[in-house]
């Protein structure tokens, strides 16, 4: 309590100094108190979050959301539902390839290879529904829930592509790339479902833009890339190719190139390959061909984006006079294709961010 002299005229000692009273006593602490009783001044010096407190903020935040969807029976009926479906898609395809005289190797491989790569297509359309219904709004929040479902997703789908493959004696390895996939796609397709709800307050508005995005993702970028290729084709100079080398397949591999360069009519694919690289089954498929026999029918078709990327030097040798030692090391298009889907993820969920922040400072 501050002193206040019996006479006024008289300073007495503490008039040197300023006199006033302090507000509450010392009771009330306005410095922003929190929750544990300690002044939010004090608490921002002596307390700033570091990374690993801004991981564990956002992965408690996902789990809690998460834990909701693992309770429910409606979270595994869409899993078991998903598995269903590749499983029948891939046994219509095999079913229809054979009755055209499509496979000469096993059936029940074709078939197991198949539904690996329609899982991805699966996981793409779960990942987009559940990142639009999940509660978690913030960055790191929807990418750690993305990984939490896709972790349970993985779980059956890995276990039944191993007991499918051990069964048809298909390659085990395939599997682990399934796995791969499935929890990417989830967690990339994730963030544009939850980008899309963020877009705009209308529910109706945020599923048309989010079934927008997967319906080209999945299968838009595939029919633009097929209307596209027929206008790479153009006039280019090449010369003559020696000591050519071919792998299993018959695919050129390696060449030296002499002689005068004459006009040849080449297609340059890797003007528009990469358009079709965030196609979830094709992505799958660029990774999956390591893993498969060099003599089965799939590899060549699994393996094919990757070779469309690579331009037409793997089937017109010695453009421009350039022997393969000389052309730039080829570009992964699983890699191509898993950043074009961050991009598009990044592009719907920043702004959907910023978005919903402003409609609630409004």
């Amino acid at each position: 309590m501050a002193r206040f002299p019996e006479n006024p005229e008289d300073p007495g000692p503490a008039r040197s100094e300023s006199e006033y009273e302090v507000i509450g006593g010392g009771v009330i602490d306005d410095r922003f108190p929190r929750h544990d009783g300690t002044a939010g001044s004090e608490h921002r010096l002596t307390h700033q979050p570091g990374i690993a407190g801004i991981l564990g903020v956002a992965a408690r935040e996902a789990w809690v959301d998460c834990r909701m969807s693992l309770q429910s029976w409606w979270f595994w009926l869409a899993c078991a539902s998903a598995l269903i479906l590749a499983w029948a898609m891939a046994t219509a395809v095999v079913a229809f390839g054979d009755a055209n005289g499509w496979f000469e190797s096993s059936l029940p491989s074709a078939t197991y290879i198949l539904m690996a790569g329609f899982m991805a297509v699966v996981s793409a359309l779960l990942g987009a529904v559940w990142g639009f219904r999940q509660t978690v709004r913030t960055f790191l929040g929807v990418l750690f829930a993305g990984m939490f479902r896709g972790a349970a997703f993985a779980v059956p789908s890995g276990i039944l592509l191993l007991i499918v493959g051990m069964a048809v004696g298909g390659p085990i390895a395939l599997a682990g790339a399934g796995v791969v996939v499935v929890v990417l796609e989830i967690v990339l397709f994730g963030v544009i479902g939850a980008g899309a709800r963020a877009c705009s307050p209308r529910t109706a508005a945020g599923v048309a833009l989010a079934s927008a995005l997967v319906t080209f993702l999945c299968l838009g970028n595939v029919a633009a890339t097929i209307a596209l290729i027929p206008g790479t084709a153009v006039m280019d100079q090449a010369s003559v190719p020696i000591n050519v080398e071919r792998d299993d397949a018959g695919r050129i591999t390696a060449y030296e190139c002499v002689g005068q360069l004459r006009p040849v009519e080449v297609a340059h694919t890797e003007w528009v390959a990469w358009l079709a690289a965030s196609n979830p089954i094709l992505l799958f498929g660029s990774i999956a061909a390591e893993t498969l026999p060099k003599e089965h029918e799939l590899t060549w078709v699994l393996s094919g984006l990757q070779w469309a990327a690579d331009g037409p030097s793997r089937d017109v040798p010695c453009i421009g006079g350039e022997s393969s030692d000389q052309l730039a090391p080829p570009v992964p298009v699983a890699l191509t294709g898993l950043v074009i889907q961050a991009a598009v993820a990044a592009l719907v969920l920043l702004p959907g961010r910023w978005l919903a922040s402003r409609r609630t400072r409004l």
